[in-house]
């Protein structure tokens, strides 16, 4: 659950660990209170800072 201080905001990314299925926040969340719940295969999303790398 996201705290004030980790609600989402803009150009945040959670990826998935297991099947790496990501967000990217396109509208932040600034409401009073912010408990968004981001989960994915049954566990949280993890925030990342970085697109991962895609080998060709």
């Amino acid at each position: 659950m996201a705290t004030k201080a980790t609600a989402p905001q803009i150009g945040d990314m959670y990826r998935c660990k297991k099947c790496q299925f990501e967000i990217h926040v396109t509208a932040g969340c600034d409401c009073k209170d912010c408990s968004v719940r981001l989960e994915c295969c049954g566990q949280p999303l993890e925030k990342v800072t970085a697109v991962p790398v895609q080998n060709a």
